[in-house]
């Protein structure tokens, strides 16, 4: 057998060893399809009135067979509604800035919440309450993402399957399902927020200048907002031009949570 098919071999038994044992925060190894997933993004606030039927909409795909291969959803809490009078916990400068980028970009015509991105493209449909649009997205090859997590150190692979010169970046998300939120002030007093799928921690890497589709980096846990959720998952996806492409994500075994 040649050297290639033989390395090709102990890496898909890798992956499968780790997958049987369970991904915990430091040992983390998955490995994407071809095929392009869902990439959902949900821009939220606990200080958005209109928020919270939009985050119930997204807590459904807990429930869908393909989620972590063919959906990814990722709640980013923005901190823009703060001064109304309650500071969301899970708000970030860097997520508002985030969803203002997709207005520079053109992926979306304003701003708001609660406002859906998917894979770069604004979407309104969450509003008939339907899953369907979203299940039936036809995908298209884009090629595929190897990500590994040993200690704090990533390291993660994209092999396109087009000749684009196109830069891509890896993206980095802890997220965390199960959160619960007392709100005493704001437009959401005295309601308990539930949450699932919240961005705790955002990080990106470049390629290294030797090879576009390689990316080794440190990673950085939150672990103030750790604790409150039931149970974690790393996220790890592409982008090209702004738009989402390729992703990779599964949930923590429980004992690595706390």
């Amino acid at each position: 057998m040649p050297i290639s098919q033989i390395f090709s071999a102990l890496v898909g038994l890798m992956f499968t060893a780790n997958a049987f044992a369970g991904q915990t925060l430091d040992d983390f190894a998955k490995r994407s399809e071809v095929r392009q997933p869902v990439i959902i993004e949900l821009y939220t606030s606990q200080g958005c009135s209109s928020c919270p039927p939009a985050e119930t909409w997204l807590s459904a795909f807990s429930y869908e067979p393909g989620l972590w291969r063919d959906y990814f959803p990722l709640a980013f809490h923005v901190t823009y509604w703060d001064y109304i009078g309650w500071k969301d916990p899970y708000g970030q400068r860097a997520f508002s800035q985030r969803q203002y980028d997709h207005l520079k970009k053109k992926h979306i015509k304003q701003v708001y919440t609660p406002q859906f991105v998917i894979n770069g493209v604004e979407w309104r449909g969450w509003f008939d309450r339907v899953l369907g649009e979203v299940l039936t997205l036809k995908p298209r090859s884009v090629g595929v993402l190897d990500v590994n997590i040993l200690g704090k150190q990533l390291r993660a692979t994209f092999t396109s399957i087009s000749d684009s010169s196109e830069v891509a970046r890896l993206h980095l998300a802890l997220v965390g399902a199960g959160i619960t939120t007392d709100i005493k002030r704001g437009e959401n007093r005295h309601k308990r927020l539930a949450h699932d799928f919240t961005v705790l921690s955002h990080q990106t890497f470049d390629a290294n200048e030797q090879s576009k589709g390689e990316f080794v980096g440190k990673i950085t846990l939150p672990s103030d907002l750790m604790t409150n959720a039931e149970r974690l998952a790393w996220v790890a996806w592409i982008e090209q031009e702004g738009q989402a492409i390729q992703a990779v994500g599964d949930w923590l075994v429980p004992n690595n949570i706390h």
